[in-house]
């Protein structure tokens, strides 16, 4: 997992962080996959010196369970990273939303479906409001 965060953090650096003393499109995958290179560190350390006795009889160590939740948000922060420059940052952020809320597991479509209007409408709020226009909100569009 952690292999997997250092490359998406090496196509995040392929976007700039910065231009011209604002914030660029490149820091948000930047810092996302700095946190998956984390987690992945964390969620190692914790399993190779966390108590054994945890696991019941029946289950086997290299139980994949909680892999799924995990591949989620690595693809989700893929694919954030690769859409970006592409379909702007309100579609990168639904899908997103989209691939580690199905990944949580135990999510009716309704739900996700929910979570990815919520996701973009957020997106769109905060990007007009707050942020300053530094990246593409949509594909066809300067900001």
């Amino acid at each position: 997992m952690c292999a997997l965060g250092l490359v998406m953090l090496l196509l995040a650096y392929t976007q700039p962080a910065w231009i011209d003393g604002r914030v660029g499109p490149g820091l948000f995958a930047q810092w996302l996959s700095k946190g998956v290179v984390a987690l992945s560190l964390l969620w190692a350390a914790l399993a190779a010196f966390g108590p054994a006795g945890r696991r019941s009889e029946g289950e086997s160590a290299a139980s994949s369970r909680p892999l799924g939740p995990g591949l989620a948000l690595l693809s989700g922060v893929l694919v954030f990273i690769l859409m970006l420059p592409l379909t702007g940052l309100v579609a990168a952020c639904v899908a997103t939303a989209l691939i580690t809320g199905w990944g949580a597991g135990d999510r009716h479509w309704r739900a996700l479906a929910l979570s990815g209007l919520f996701a973009g409408a957020a997106t769109l709020v905060i990007g007009l409001t707050l942020l300053p226009p530094a990246t593409r909100l949509w594909p066809w569009a300067a900001f």
